[in-house]
Parts: structure tokens; C-alpha cells; sequence
């Protein structure tokens, strides 16, 4: 088990990003709306917020061959980066969806978020936490 085709790993890798996400959109709202810190800051520092959530829930929770005690800031730069290897992904796709179709926004969005996901997914699975 905890290979790409685990189904178990999977869902609990999308329940822990969900996490994240939430932990990320609610910083950034605070800050920007209660304490009137400017939009770029407050999203930047949300999604640093939402990447350190989403490390230590995957290091403790998403794979079973790690815990508390594999956690480190090597892998927490390496996941770092696959996020933004993910972000790349999306901002690709939204690109070339909305140059190759013609779908509405919110549906090239949906489209791009899914792949961004499923890259996160992958990276995550074969380097970041990579069972050795």
C-alpha cells in the first residue's frame, strides 16, 4: 500500500488539502479584512499558512508510513516546492483551456484546480513523502 493507485491515502491526502486550504482562505481573510493588511501580504502569508497545515497534516495523517517523527524542515521546503509546481500546473492549464475551448471561467478553473490536485498528488506521493 501507499502507492498512487492507495484509495484510502488518496481521500485522506484530498481531506488534508481541504484543511489546508481553509487554514490558507481564513488567514488571508483575517488579515486583509481585520487587521487591513494588503491583499498580496495577506494571500502570501495564507498560503504559507495553508502549505505548513497541509506538510504536517500529510507528514501525520495522509501516509501511513510517516508521522510526527518524519516531519523536518527538508520536507517541508521540498512539499513547498511541489505546491508551486502545482500552482505552475494550474496556471498552464487555465491558460491553454481558455486559448483551446471555450468553456465559461469557473468551469476552466474546476478543470485546472483538478490537475493542479492530482499533480500535487503525485509529487507528494513520489518525492516529498516517498516511502523509502
Amino acid at each position: 500500500m501507499g502507492g498512487l493507485t492507495d484509495v484510502r491515502q488518496f481521500f485522506r491526502f484530498f481531506g488534508v488539502s481541504v484543511v489546508g486550504v481553509i487554514a490558507d482562505y481564513t488567514l488571508a481573510l483575517f488579515l486583509a479584512d481585520q487587521l487591513s493588511v494588503g491583499s498580496l501580504l495577506a494571500t502570501s502569508l495564507g498560503y504559507i499558512l495553508g502549505t505548513v497545515v497541509s506538510y504536517l497534516g500529510h507528514s501525520i495523517f495522509s501516509f501511513e508510513h510517516t508521522g510526527k517523527e518524519t516531519v523536518s524542515l527538508d520536507g517541508y521546503v521540498k512539499y513547498f516546492f511541489s505546491t508551486i509546481l502545482s500552482l505552475l500546473v494550474r496556471l498552464i492549464a487555465v491558460g491553454l483551456l481558455e486559448y483551446v475551448l471555450v468553456f465559461p471561467f469557473w468551469f476552466t478553473l474546476l478543470l485546472a484546480i483538478g490537475l493542479s490536485f492530482v499533480t500535487s498528488y503525485v509529487v507528494s506521493t513520489l518525492w516529498v513523502f516517498r516511502k523509502v
